[in-house]
This record gives C-alpha cells, sequence and structure tokens, in this order.
C-alpha cells in the first residue's frame, strides 16, 4: 500500500475534483447518542443515588438507564471514528495521498468556534451570573484541551459547561490519528487500533485501583474512551466502503442487542454507578459490553433506507453538537423560569409538589425544546459561517451545510 504524503494546499487535483460520502441514517443515530446523554443527565442523582442498597427493582432499573445513557458519549466516539476513517481512506484512494494539514483545519472550523465560543462566553459570564462561574483551573484545562485530565483529578462541580470534557478526548485522538494515516496509510491505522484496545484496558485496570472514585476517573481517562475511536476505525477499515446488508429483523435485533448490553453494563458491573465499589475486572468487563453494544446500534442503523428515518430526527442530527454543548445551559434556564413563575404563581409550586414527577418531565421537555432552539440559532448564524470555509477544504464531502 503506497504511504501518503503531505501536500500543499493548492494542489489541483484536490480543487478540480470531490467525492461524496453521506449516510443520513448515522445522523439520525447522532441524535440518538445525545437523546442517551440527555436522558441520563435529567434524572435527578437523588432519584438513584441509595440503588445499589435499594431492594425496588424499579429504582434500580432507573439508576440502570441513568448509568447507561452515559454511554450516548462512547457511541458519539465509535461514530465520529467511523465516519473520519471512512473519509480518510476514501481520500487517499481517491488522490493517492491525505491532506494533514486540511484535515486539521477542517477539524478546527468544525469544533473550534462553537467551543472556544461558549467557554469564552461562560468565563465572561461568570462574573455576573454565579451559575455559570468556574474555577481559572478549569477554564484553563478546557483551553488546552485537556478538561478531561483536570476533572478527573478535581471535584465535580455542577456547571453547564461540564460535558466539555468529552471535547478534550476527541481533539487528543483525532491529533494523532490522521498523522498515523499520512505516514503508514490505512494499514497502520488499522495497527494502531488493535494496540490501543489492549492498551485501554491495561489503563483501565491500573485506573480502577482507586475504587472510590474509579467510576468517575476511568471514565474520564483518554486511554479507557481511546477504545471506543478505535473500535469505529477498524469497523470502517474492515467494511472498506461497502455498506452491510441486513434484512429488518437483524436490524431491530441487533438494535435491542446494544440497548441490553448497555443496560446490563451499566446494571450488573455498576461502572458508572457513583459510590461503586467495582473491581477492575468488572470494569474491563463492562466496557467491554459498551462497545459491544455501540457496534451493534450502528451496524442496526448503517445502510437503513433514509426515507426510514424521520426528517426531523436527521436534522437534529445534523446539529448534535449544539445540542450536546447546550443542554445543559437549557436545564439552567428552564429551571430558573420555573422558580420566577413559581414564585410569581404560588398555584404553580402547590401543584409541583404535588406532581413532582409530572412536573420533572414537563421541566426536561421545556428544557429538550430551549436546548433545540440553541442549538438551531447556533448552528444557522454562528457555526454555518465557519462550514461554509470548511467546504472549502473539503475533498471528500460528507454532508450539505
Amino acid at each position: 500500500m503506497a504511504t501518503a504524503e503531505i501536500l500543499p494546499v493548492d494542489r489541483v487535483e484536490y480543487s478540480t475534483e470531490r467525492r461524496h460520502f453521506y449516510r443520513p441514517e448515522l445522523d439520525g443515530l447522532r441524535f440518538c447518542a445525545f437523546l442517551a446523554v440527555y436522558i441520563c443527565h435529567s434524572i435527578p442523582n437523588a432519584a438513584v443515588e441509595t440503588s445499589r442498597l435499594h431492594n425496588n427493582v424499579l429504582i434500580r432499573l432507573l439508576a440502570a438507564v441513568k448509568d447507561a445513557g452515559n454511554f450516548g458519549v462512547c457511541l458519539f466516539f465509535m461514530l465520529s471514528a467511523f465516519l473520519i476513517t471512512e473519509l480518510l481512506r476514501q481520500e487517499q484512494e481517491a488522490f493517492g495521498s491525505i491532506h494533514v494539514g486540511s484535515f486539521y483545519l477542517r477539524r478546527i472550523l468544525r469544533i473550534w468556534p462553537l467551543y472556544f465560543g461558549v467557554i469564552i462566553a461562560y468565563a465572561v459570564g461568570g462574573h455576573y451570573f454565579p451559575a455559570l462561574r468556574m474555577e481559572r483551573g478549569r477554564i484553563i484545562s478546557y483551553f488546552l484541551l485537556a478538561g478531561n485530565w483536570y476533572i478527573a483529578l478535581h471535584p465535580w462541580i455542577q456547571t453547564p459547561l461540564r460535558s466539555l470534557w468529552s471535547i478534550s478526548v476527541e481533539e487528543q485522538f483525532y491529533f494523532v490519528w490522521p498523522l498515523l494515516a499520512c505516514c503508514g496509510g490505512m494499514r497502520l491505522l488499522a495497527k494502531a487500533a488493535f494496540v490501543i484496545v489492549p492498551i485501554s484496558f491495561i489503563a483501565i485496570t491500573m485506573i480502577a485501583a482507586n475504587k472510590v472514585y474509579a467510576y468517575n476517573t476511568v471514565w474520564l481517562s483518554s486511554f479507557t474512551q481511546f477504545q471506543f475511536f478505535a473500535w469505529g476505525g477498524l469497523l470502517s477499515l474492515a467494511l472498506g466502503g461497502r455498506i452491510p446488508k441486513l434484512n429488518a429483523a437483524l436490524r431491530v435485533a441487533s438494535g435491542f442487542g446494544g440497548i441490553a448490553l448497555w443496560l446490563f453494563a451499566a446494571y450488573a458491573t455498576g461502572i458508572k454507578r457513583p459510590g461503586g465499589q467495582s473491581s477492575a475486572i468488572e470494569f474491563c468487563l463492562g466496557y467491554l459490553l459498551v462497545a459491544a453494544g455501540c457496534l451493534f446500534l450502528l451496524l442496526a442503523v448503517l445502510g437503513v433506507n433514509s426515507r426510514r428515518i424521520p426528517t426531523p430526527m436527521i436534522s437534529l442530527g445534523k446539529i448534535s453538537f449544539g445540542l450536546y454543548v447546550f443542554h445543559e445551559t437549557a436545564f439552567l434556564l428552564i429551571d430558573e423560569a420555573q422558580k420566577h413563575f413559581a414564585l410569581l404563581t404560588p398555584s404553580i409550586l402547590t401543584w409541583s409538589s404535588q406532581h413532582s414527577m409530572m412536573a420533572l418531565l414537563l421541566n426536561k421537555l421545556f428544557a429538550l425544546d430551549a436546548t433545540i432552539l440553541l442549538a438551531m440559532f447556533s448552528y444557522r448564524f454562528w457555526e454555518k459561517p465557519f462550514l461554509c470555509l470548511k467546504g472549502r477544504v473539503t475533498w471528500i464531502q460528507s454532508r450539505t451545510i
């Protein structure tokens, strides 16, 4: 296999010939990954914090649902690696090389405007609104794309931007992945992926020695999460551009199987349960089950006719980055609005106290609406201009803006 080389941005072949690779069904799955995270963050910790000591099966199941929702982040990682590896593979196949500089520029134009924009906005806003306040170390770590390591070493505080740790992990991985593709092509990517997976489990075993906070430190470790990128890359390389032909029954079974594996990993191993005392073996088994669940979910939708997927789901998948960034801000806004309305209308406070579950459900539904509005506004008026620039250095077009 020919080794890829670094080429100048203005290479003629790149500017005159472009290919297209877009799987709308994966945008639908991307929205489902966000929805899993949203459900996780919507269920109050107080409702499930004693689940391990509780004999009520429903409460323990609710805790498993909450914990399994975290794994939407892992699905994001696997999806991202699958798509980016496929785009790198097609770029090398079409042009005989991979332009690393253009890859980094595309990443910067896609991720950095919103990522750094909200960090700056919240850092400034924190001086005026206590709910937005973040300590200096956290802000600096986010700017250095090392937020996950900072949070792992410091107390977890409630902030609307706490989920941004995953962006740090993603950018860390993509600093290296295209360089490997450039140096050794797809063969080196495959070898790297096969090395990453065992390294990930070795790291999990070592970090899990501190059982008190292992549920958090293992989760936040880049080495733990890199395995999901590796699996996604391997799937892309194994398929080689082909789309699996599965009948409807197999797709449904694969989808439900993926969800079942997530729930079993959360319920049986407790790898995301605060205060849990999972062993190193349970952590390794749990994350292996999560990875298998992500693969099942990805295979369940890959190749599905986009006409069978609701158009709004595909559209929301396109703005899933904004949904992920803004959902906890929406929680904050709706909670504040609810408090003010309750003060103005005492009957609302009385009704909420008497129908707490219904009040919580309505609260999170309104917050979901607010999340979508914030993400749509951000995409249209802030992210889209940068995406138009990104299109100029995109050789394998993955979707329309």
